[in-house]
């Protein structure tokens, strides 16, 4: 295959999915990453996309995301990777030894971890992806859920895993986001939804963690107001509530 039918291959691609990763290019292309990246810079320069770190997104696409339309962690993985750690870091930093907390499916809860590795806490999470983070010498304890695995989210979901939520209560409930828009919080899956809001509720204080490119985008379900969480955090800001009811 020409570099220029991969082009076009690629254009009906991000047509269908609004989204290409760089990890996607060279996995169906069998083409290095360098190749992968110069087919994003073309695709960029002819007006199809909008680069991203770690991929590119449909130029002029809408802001409503679905689960089709949604990157797999994996590749969630590299993009917006120092906005996802300084977001980590700042809600990492409302941990205090001896806590329960709930750490929610993502790759940017899962960034909190490289800041947890001297804390002596017990975390529950129904985050596969979480577990590749941990760092050795980790003092605290870990309970990962139960249940049905979904592949693209690498999390824990279904019904096993909300009875096994349901024994927990925490301290600190720290959840993310697909989008934040039109004061809700918003997931592109039901079941991953339901954990989130199961979650929420068996909290002494709930946090909201997500980078800023998350601000402005809607998802399949809103399964929060933003005025139930206690705090908002992304990189740029980390904004208390006050007043909150749980």
């Amino acid at each position: 295959m020409t570099s220029a039918e991969r082009l076009d291959r690629l254009k009906t691609l991000v047509q269908e999915t609004e989204f290409l990763s760089v990890r996607q290019i060279m996995n169906e292309f069998g083409v290095s990453r360098s190749s992968a990246m110069r087919d994003l810079d073309e695709l960029e320069r002819q007006g199809v996309v909008v680069r991203q770190r770690g991929g590119a997104v449909l130029k002029n696409r809408g802001h409503h995301l679905t689960k089709t339309y949604e990157p797999a962690t994996v590749e969630k993985a590299d993009m917006h990777v120092s906005e996802k750690a300084e977001a980590a870091r700042l809600a990492a930093a409302l941990v205090q030894d001896g806590d329960c907390i709930y750490l929610d499916s993502g790759t940017t809860t899962a960034a909190m971890m490289t800041c947890l590795e001297s804390r002596d806490v017990t975390i529950v999470t129904p985050n596969v992806y979480l577990l590749a983070q941990v760092p050795d010498g980790f003092p605290g304890r870990i309970c990962l859920l139960g249940g049905d695995f979904d592949k693209s989210y690498l999390a824990s979901t279904g019904p096993l895993a909300r009875t096994i939520l349901a024994s927990f209560w925490f301290d600190k409930a720290f959840v993310s986001a697909n989008g934040i828009a039109d004061g809700k919080a918003w997931a592109n899956d039901l079941s991953v939804a339901e954990i989130k809001q199961d979650a929420m509720k068996r909290a002494d204080r709930t946090i909201l963690v997500a980078d800023s490119s998350k601000e402005d985008r809607k998802g399949m379900y809103a399964f929060a107001d933003t005025e139930a969480f206690d705090e908002l955090i992304t990189e740029e800001k980390k904004e208390e509530r006050e007043g909150t009811e749980q």
